[in-house]
Order: structure tokens, then sequence, then C-alpha cells
């Protein structure tokens, strides 16, 4: 009677000659994947790195005065979906021409992949004379240089077909793509009909709220509550429809054909058609970009740190911190670099040895080969303004007034995640939301109390990941229902 129970490299399939050719492919697998893994070339890494670089921080122009001007780094944010237009630089179209996907996504911060140069259509003379963008007038939206190898890719469209449209609505589809032909080609209208034909010509000021005609079509750029998941998490589609409010006409029917009517001009246009400009608010929002990729100095890096952190989310902060207290088995607050290294890894913070050398050596101040993980953290903590601080000590007086003493069990009874900003949205269910309130507390024991300091220092964490005060204030009045 045969035995079968014998090591894997000696099964009774194998001929004779390849004893070893299953162990042998195992071995060399495992010895790939652990070279790739040292180098940084698995195809998850690679995937990683490519997303974090899309969310580097990116320059605003600052206005020097109400208008917008060719040459301005500005951001577009869509009426109906709240987000901003952004490239996907993941996500690459199965076309002939180098082209990606395009969508709206929420983000708190200028980001490489959602900052774009308003530039002229140089193929046509300049009829007002100066470097003012104007209603009616010709001109391009230039994908940040920095997304992909200082290459040029411009906002496009073509005519819907078929096999050429947007990949969930099926409306006509808008990329980014490195070719310069009149697809690229945009323009501007005023959003209101009563005003719109008085206003061709005129100079565009930042604050106006404007409809974006893609010049070839002669249909609006438009986002709508239309989910597309990426690696960015949910965003929504971004496509060209005209959304025209539907008052009564007699044109009717040669519309339905497709026909262009007299009474087109005059409609009123439903949110998904509007958009408007985010600019810079203050000096420091301008700056020179290339400094962002130079990696010779600590300044740079920890910029670069920040940024990868801040495109975590509103829990990055606590996340990372969670990541360094679950390494900390003696309780002292100390790693090494091995377990620095390997706990910013594991994080999803992308960075060479030699830069994650250079940043650990920053913080090793007695060169004993260990630095204090919260040292490290301090550099990323901002100070929470008066204004914020005063919600969250609201929301703390309110959770003890309700439920007596404030710990995680009765912060879990009392949360409100179905006006949380995130769920309105739709970028998150109401679990999602609650998982991720809890997970980020660190707590063993829920019925344990939660001090005011440790409620503030968890929301001091949450606010230094968000810009906008707006922002910071929505969440916790909705949280905690202020």
């Amino acid at each position: 009677m045969h035995n079968y129970n014998v090591d894997h490299k000696y099964k009774f399939q194998t001929r004779i000659g390849n004893w070893f050719e299953e162990w042998e492919l195992d071995e060399t697998k495992k010895k790939d994947y652990l070279k790739n893994r040292q180098n940084g070339q698995l195809a998850s890494i690679v995937k990683d790195q490519k997303t974090n670089f899309s969310l580097r921080l990116a320059s605003l122009t600052f206005p020097k005065d109400e208008y917008i001007h060719f040459g301005f780094h500005i951001m577009l944010q869509n009426l109906k979906t709240l987000g901003f237009l952004s490239i996907d630089i993941q996500e690459k179209l199965k076309i002939t021409e180098e082209a990606y996907n395009v969508t709206t996504a929420p983000t708190t911060q200028p980001t490489v992949r959602s900052v774009f140069v308003v530039v002229p259509y140089t193929k046509e003379p300049n009829f007002f004379g100066d470097d003012v963008l104007h209603y009616g007038q010709h001109f391009r939206l230039l994908a940040n240089p920095r997304i992909s190898n200082n290459k040029t890719f411009y906002l496009h469209s073509l005519p819907q077909t078929p096999t050429r449209c947007a990949k969930i609505s099926r409306k006509q589809e808008v990329c980014a793509i490195e070719s310069d032909v009149f697809n690229t080609v945009w323009k501007l209208e005023h959003s209101d009909p009563k005003v719109r034909f008085e206003m061709e010509g005129q100079p565009i000021r930042i604050d106006d709220v404007v409809l974006v005609k893609h010049s070839f079509t002669q249909h609006w750029l438009a986002s709508d509550d239309i989910v597309y998941q990426n690696d960015f998490g949910r965003e929504r589609e971004v496509f060209v429809h005209s959304y025209q409010c539907l008052n009564k006409t007699q044109n009717l029917i040669a519309e339905k054909e497709g026909r262009t009517t007299i009474d087109i001009p005059l409609r009123n246009q439903e949110p998904q058609n509007l958009w408007k400009f985010a600019v810079a608010t203050k000096q420091s929002e301008q700056f020179d970009e290339s400094v962002m990729d130079d990696n010779r100095n600590v300044k740079n890096l920890m910029i670069r740190v920040k940024q990868q952190i801040t495109g975590k989310g509103s829990y990055g902060l606590r996340g990372l911190a969670k990541v360094f207290l679950e390494m900390d088995q003696n309780n002292n607050g100390v790693v090494e670099f091995d377990d620095f290294k390997w706990g910013l890894r594991n994080f999803g913070l992308n960075l060479s040895e030699d830069e994650t050398k250079m940043i650990f050596q920053t913080f090793d101040k007695n060169s004993n080969g260990k630095i204090e993980f919260n040292e490290f953290l301090d550099a990323f903590r901002l100070q929470m303004s008066d204004k914020r601080l005063y919600f969250v000590q609201r929301a703390y007086a309110s959770i003890e007034q309700r439920a007596g003493k404030v710990t995680l069990d009765t912060m879990g009874r009392t949360i409100n995640v179905k006006e949380h900003p995130d769920v309105l949205k739709g970028y998150k269910t109401e679990r999602q939301v609650f998982q991720e309130f809890v997970s980020h507390w660190n707590k063993g024991q829920p019925d344990k109390v939660i001090s005011f300091q440790e409620f503030g220092e968890f929301y001091q964490d949450v606010s230094s990941a968000i810009q906008q005060d707006e922002t910071f204030e929505a969440i916790l009045k909705k949280s905690w229902n202020l």
C-alpha cells in the first residue's frame, strides 16, 4: 500500500527527473516576491506610489485682481456633486492616444490631480488684446504637468458613439488626453440665461458661476451623483451633457430631434452643469511646485509625508498613530528604525530607504537608533483655532449632558452618522463612518471615561487634516447635533 503523506516535492504525480519542479517554482516565486518588495517594485506598491504622487500638494494662483487670467492655476468645483474636477492617473483609457479618466472628487486641498492651468487656444487670434479670460473665448484646461512626467494633458471630449462614451452613464466621454486637437477646446458662458447674451465678451470674474461648453459638440461639461469607484474612493463621473430646465416651449419637437432652437440659450441649467472656480485665498497657497519634488532636504520630505497622511482622510494622523501604538510592545513610546520604516509602509506612505533614514535621523537627536513616535507625529499636528476649539468644547458638553459621562460606549450611542458630510454626499455608508470613528480611539474598555483632554487631542488630529473651517465645523455639528 502506497503512503502518499510525504513532502510536497515528492508527490506521486511528479514525473521522474522533475521531483523538485514544484518546490523550485515556489521558492523562485518567494524569492522574486521578497526582492520586489525590498525594491518597492510590487504591483501594489507601484500603484500606491502613483496614488500618493497624485495627491501631492499643488499650487493655486493668488489673484491680484478679481478676474481669471491665462496661466492661472485653478480648481473647478461642480455645484451638484460639490467635488472638484480631478484626473485618475491610475485608469488609462483603452484608446490609441494616452488618455486618463476624469471625475469630480471630494478634497480639502489642492492636489496634483485636481489643479488645472487655464491656457489660451493659440490657433486663433486673441481679439481682446489682454491675458484675461472672457466669456465666449476659446481656451484649454491643462493638467498639472507633475501628474505624469511633465507630459502635456488637456481636458478632452469627443462626440458620443456606441463604443466611445462615459463608462457608467453612457453619455459623452470626458478625459485628459495628450493630444493637440480642437476637441480639447472649451469656452465659458454665464450661468444666468437672462444676462448670458449681454455677458458675451466680458471678462470672467473669479466668483462667477459658469457653464463650461465643449466648443466642438456645443454641449456643457457636467457631473452628477453617479458613483465612480476608483483607487481614490467613491467619486463622481464626469461627462458632457446639457441639463436644461424643462420649461414649456413651442420647439419641443425640433429639440427632440436634436436641432438647435432659438430659445435654448434662454433656458436655465441644472446644477450638474454649473461650475465654480477655486483659487488661492492667501499668498502662502501659491508657491514654486518644483520644491515639492526635491527630496534633498528633510523639509520637502516632511511636506510630502504630510500630504500623504492628509490624503488618507480626516483620520489619517490617528491611523498612523495607531500603527505605531500597535508596534510599541513595551509601551514606552519609542520605535527603532526598522519598526519606523515598516510602520510607514504598512500605513501606505511610500518613501525610499534613504528618504526614511533622512527623516529618522532628524528625530533621532541622541543618535541611539531610536525615536519617540509622538514627537514625530507632533510635527504634523496643528494647533486648533479658538473657533474650532469652541465647537469641540460644545460637542463634549453635549455628550456629557445627554449621556451623563463621555465614554466610547456613550459616544457610540449618541453620534449621528446619518448627517455626516461623507454620508450625505454618498462617499461612505453610515456603517463605514461609525466603524471608522470607533476604530481610531484605541480604547480597549468601552465604558472607561474619556477626559476632555483626550477628546480634544482626538479632534486636534482630525483638525490637522482638514484645511477648511466650514468642513471641520460641519463634521462636529452633524455628528453631535449641535
